[in-house]
């Protein structure tokens, strides 16, 4: 199969479909790797300069290629600089993400803890992973990772949510003071383009 014309909304048209069909956070996490694989063979279609500025100072650069009303089904372009690092999260919903452009490293980690005692949590690392052009992971909304650009140059990465992050119940994770707390991008996009304008 030859894609030669793969865009940002036939990928959305997808990702409805797929919704329509009550797919779980397992299920869409199965399914959704081709079809960022496929808008991924097709960036220079599509990926321009503007969306890969890097936010700095440990804040991503983030593009938003489509998020629906009720902020399902959301796509973006995040930018690291060399050295950025997020902590360990969760979610809370399945999550994709896809290299574009440079690498970073993915790492996994665990919950040893029960959940039981409010506002804590021990977490230990669980592997790593490089994420880079060649790779794509996916993930249910429990899974606890973290992003870490030690490449030494820019990376941009494509992220696709079954809900923008700042509408779940996401969290984050200090491994050394053993604890847990809500978790929000809470930062303004450069812009959002619907996917009927999208290319």
């Amino acid at each position: 199969m030859c894609d030669t014309g793969y865009s940002v909304k036939q990928l959305v048209d997808d990702l409805r479909d797929l919704a329509r069909e009550g797919r779980d956070d397992a299920a869409m996490a199965g399914a959704v790797p081709d079809l960022a694989k496929r808008l991924v063979l097709m960036k220079h279609n599509w990926l321009r300069s503007h969306m890969c500025v890097a936010g700095g100072g440990n804040a991503a650069g983030i593009y938003a290629l489509h998020e629906e009303p009720d902020h399902s089904l959301a796509i973006f372009v995040v930018t690291w600089l060399p050295g950025d690092e997020t902590p360990p999260h969760d979610h809370g919903t399945w999550a994709v993400i896809a290299g574009l452009d440079g690498h970073e490293t993915n790492h996994w980690w665990k919950r040893l803890d029960d959940g039981t005692t409010p506002g804590h949590a021990d977490v230990r690392r669980a592997g790593s992973e490089r994420i880079d052009a060649a790779s794509i992971i996916a993930m249910t909304g429990e899974a606890i990772h973290s992003l870490h650009n030690d490449s030494g140059a820019v990376s941009t990465t494509l992220h696709l949510y079954g809900r923008n992050v700042d509408y779940t119940d996401r969290h984050k994770y200090d491994p050394a003071r053993h604890t847990i707390a809500p978790y929000k991008l809470g930062v303004t996009t450069r812009a959002i383009v619907s996917s009927q304008e999208a290319p």
